[in-house]
This record gives structure tokens, sequence and C-alpha cells, in this order.
């Protein structure tokens, strides 16, 4: 599969952290609740690396997860948007600018660059991930 990216967020209930008797063990959502206000609240107080929580955060991403962007606008459709919003004489402009962008002479650094954050990801994978959609995956 070509082109597919997953990113899991999950939660872990260690067995040692949870006390039955104390009546103190997690309740279903309790991590969710937590992760949608961090999320939706920037100054929200939520200490993932603290030690002592009785849930740890954890997530997971695809093996490619480096080479995720958001989807760009192709050479058509920016042809398309310019031809309903500009005049006639500036067709030439975007053709211009579509063969200039298609060239593409600094592959071999794209290529060192995108070689890099797999490694990086890979080594030294982040506690915070932000996926770039408003959403922030955790790790404790």
């Amino acid at each position: 599969m070509e082109g597919v990216y997953v990113a899991v967020q999950g939660a872990e209930l260690p067995p040692s952290m949870v006390d039955a008797e104390a009546g103190d063990a997690p309740l279903l959502g309790d991590f969710t609740a937590e992760w949608v206000e961090f999320n939706c609240n920037p100054t929200g107080d939520a200490q993932w690396s603290e030690k002592g929580r009785t849930v740890v955060a954890m997530y997971g991403v695809s093996k490619r997860w480096s080479d995720y962007s958001l989807h760009l606008p192709t050479g058509s459709d920016v042809a398309k948007h310019w031809k309903t919003h500009f005049p006639k004489a500036t067709y030439p402009l975007v053709h211009l600018s579509n063969w200039c962008c298609g060239l593409n002479l600094f592959w071999l650094c794209s290529v060192c660059l995108r070689c890099f954050r797999r490694c990086k990801l890979a080594w030294f994978p982040p506690a915070v991930l932000d996926i770039g959609q408003g959403i922030k995956l955790v790790q404790s």
C-alpha cells in the first residue's frame, strides 16, 4: 500500500499503579476526556510525563509517517482556479509556474531530508507529536 498513513492514540493501564481496593482506579473515558482537553485547550495543565499516572498515554504511527503532508494543489488545480478568477491574458504565467515547479532541481536534497526525518522519528519519537490537523498525539 502506497500513500496510506495511520496514527493511533491509545492508553495503557499499568497493573502496578491501580489499587482496586482504594477505589482510585480510572474509569472508562478518563483518558479520552483528558486527551481531548489537552488538544482543545492550549493552556491545559495535562502533564503526560509525570510519574505515578494511573493511565499511561502512548501512540503509534505507520512506518513512513514522516513522509505525511497535507494535500497540496496540483498544477491542474491551480490552472482551474486561475481560469475562473483571473483574466485570460495572465494564463501564460500559470503555465510558466507549473513548468518551473515541475523541474524539481533539488530532488537529491529532498530525498536526504526525507531519510533523515524517517530516522529521527523512528529513533527519537517526540513526547508530543503534532500531526498538523489540530490534533496532537501524546506519549508518557
